[in-house]
């Protein structure tokens, strides 16, 4: 391990920790891994974890929530898992935590980090996309983060898999869910879809809070305003706010 790694890593890491951060802190171990340090605990990542950081930050609603033991969260569009483990440690070992993510190649990202935190018994990966009904669907993939069903990245990638998709009542009956407390969502666009069919669900079954990250272009416009108007049709309480990565949040 160089010297010039070390520092580097030790000034961008406590630059992001200082002046962007708040309840989350993270910092470098040597090689390629680093931990992040937050009010239940710490985990381990393989990748540069300031973004996410940054993300559960906002899908906590800045601070104002909390993911509490026993808890059902579902973290749909999981990428690399830190969201997931974030929330696994938090549920503890008396909740459940479901990740879904369709890229191959972001599951293998967020399996590697979960074996640096030992694989956690209360995470289940779904291996599938978040859509308005059971079946495939053609995905871009191979795009990180950006990896989609129907953003301008998925209209023209050369990189396109078939991937299956669920439903919400697909994802309930399927893995037999009681409650669901938490719902974070960041799916490239596709929310406008899967927030659709809410109605399909019992009304005891609709989650209790949700975090979607809604600044994703359709037809020309972020899909936070058709989000909030599905979700508030619903009886929500619906805000929205993270300009850096803007998110809309509902609870009841």
């Amino acid at each position: 391990m160089s010297l010039k790694r070390l520092l580097t890593e030790f000034v961008r890491s406590n630059k992001h920790n200082l002046l962007h951060l708040k309840r989350l802190k993270f910092s470098y171990n040597g090689g390629d891994t680093w931990t992040i340090h937050h009010d239940r605990g710490h985990m381990e990542v393989s990748t540069y974890p300031y973004l996410a950081c940054h993300d559960i930050e906002g899908y906590l609603k800045n601070g104002d929530w909390t993911i509490e033991p026993g808890q059902t969260v579902i973290d749909a569009g999981g990428c690399f898992g830190e969201f997931t483990m974030y929330a696994s440690q938090c549920v503890g070992p008396t909740g459940r935590v479901l990740m879904m993510e369709p890229d191959a190649a972001n599951i293998a990202v967020a399996q590697r980090n979960f074996a640096l935190n030992g694989r956690p018994e209360n995470i289940t990966i779904v291996p599938a996309g978040l859509w308005h009904e059971r079946g495939t669907i053609r995905f871009a993939t191979g795009h990180d983060a950006q990896s989609s069903m129907v953003s301008d990245i998925a209209a023209s990638s050369a990189t396109m898999v078939e991937v299956p998709t669920l439903a919400m009542a697909d994802l309930v009956k399927d893995y037999d869910l009681k409650h669901i407390d938490f719902f974070k969502m960041d799916i490239e666009g596709a929310e406008l879809e899967a927030l659709s069919v809410l109605k399909d669900l019992p009304a005891d079954l609709l989650p209790g809070r949700w975090a979607i990250a809604s600044y994703h272009p359709r037809e020309g416009e972020q899909t936070f305003g058709r989000c909030e108007a599905i979700l508030r049709d619903l009886g929500y309480t619906v805000s929205t706010g993270n300009e850096r990565h803007r998110t809309t949040w509902a609870s009841r």
